[in-house]
């Protein structure tokens, strides 16, 4: 389910989504939900990651440990940090769980990235990572590349049942 929120605190819960496409790779995938009345949802624009600066103030929303609606600020320590073979910002923004999946914005409102990891370490604070638009960008351009097909096993995405809890052992007899 995919809920939306609306003014104040309207809330509206969506079951009926399809994955359209989808990447285990750059770990994006594009969601269409399905209203009865063909509700065209609100936008927000998306701006250009390679126009990002260093020290440029940034915030993210989510709902990090499921407080929703949150927002945390901070900058961008550098726009094109390489990690595990990929491009992301890095910021000083809070990333929880729950968090990722969620816009990364400029000061005009513009989403600059997908809110992706944060590096726990012992004595880390402040390693945050979110994935570019442009990449974000290229993923929506050439959707039909990532196309999501339920039925084929190599689609990307499978959903394995949850592995049964072992059996504890039995107590020793005296």
């Amino acid at each position: 389910p995919v809920t939306v929120f609306g003014a104040g605190t309207e809330r509206q819960t969506y079951s009926n989504v399809r994955i359209l496409a989808a990447s285990a790779n750059l770990d994006l995938a594009l969601l269409k939900i399905d209203t009865p009345d063909n509700r065209q949802f609100p936008t927000v624009p998306i701006g250009d990651a390679d126009e990002l600066k260093q020290g440029q103030p940034v915030f993210a929303i989510g709902a990090p440990l499921g407080l929703e609606r949150s927002v945390s600020e901070g900058i961008v320590s550098l726009r094109n940090r390489q990690e595990e073979g990929h491009i992301f910002i890095q910021t000083t923004t809070q990333i929880n769980p729950g968090n990722s999946g969620g816009p990364l914005f400029n000061l005009r409102g513009e989403v600059i990235g997908v809110n992706n990891k944060k590096i726990v370490q012992t004595g880390a604070e402040g390693l945050g990572f979110a994935i570019p638009t442009t990449v974000v960008k290229n993923f929506l351009k050439n959707r039909d590349t990532y196309a999501f097909d339920p039925a084929n096993p190599n689609a990307g995405f499978r959903y394995n049942k949850p592995p049964k809890p072992e059996a504890k052992p039995a107590a020793p007899k005296p």
